[in-house]
């Protein structure tokens, strides 16, 4: 499993390398210590940053969340820009083969920022057990925050498990077939 997660991780570089500098930038403001700074590598930590754990309940919601909101955002400003233009609005190469190149070009670029959206699982996990196991977050801030920590947790598992790229791979097919 983990050969197919970094060859998804090597075909989806862009989102790849842009998670490792959210992680890296995330772990800089939070003072926490980077071990590798390389963020292409042929191992389950490919895309991420080899980083300390976070020792408060803040900065690890902020190292499990941080990085996969901005590539949140990002992947479905680039996707919508994409989709909207190729299945919606009907371009085609025979409109213009450069702005369906380019809109095919943003389409991928989202769908690597969305497969790159979750953190390591012992990022989440850490927060998990700072904030539930230990409670050392106050309780309004335990239920406020669950619904994403949940989502993250389960995310994180996905992408470790390459289920996130096979569905990923499964939506365009789908949605491609429903177009025609």
């Amino acid at each position: 499993m983990r050969l197919i997660y970094v060859i998804f991780k090597f075909i989806l570089f862009p989102g790849t390398y842009i998670r490792g500098f959210w992680e890296h930038l995330t772990c800089k403001i939070l003072h926490l210590p980077v071990e590798s700074e390389g963020y292409l590598r042929a191992d389950e930590a490919c895309g991420h940053v080899e980083h300390a754990l976070a020792t408060t309940h803040w900065s690890a919601w902020l190292m499990a969340t941080g990085p996969g909101f901005m590539m949140f955002n990002a992947g479905m400003a680039f996707l919508y820009a994409g989709v909207l233009n190729i299945f919606y609005m009907g371009i085609t190469p025979y409109d213009s083969i450069g702005m369906f190149i380019f809109y095919v070009i943003l389409i991928y670029l989202g769908v690597s920022f969305l497969c790159s959206l979750f953190p390591l699982t012992e990022d989440i996990l850490t927060y998990w057990h700072l904030a539930y196991t230990e409670k050392k977050a106050p309780l309004i801030l335990r239920i406020l925050a669950f619904p994403l920590a949940l989502v993250t947790r389960i995310g994180a598992f996905c992408e470790r498990n390459c289920i996130n790229f096979l569905l990923a791979i499964a939506f365009i097919v789908l949605h491609i077939l429903l177009t025609l």
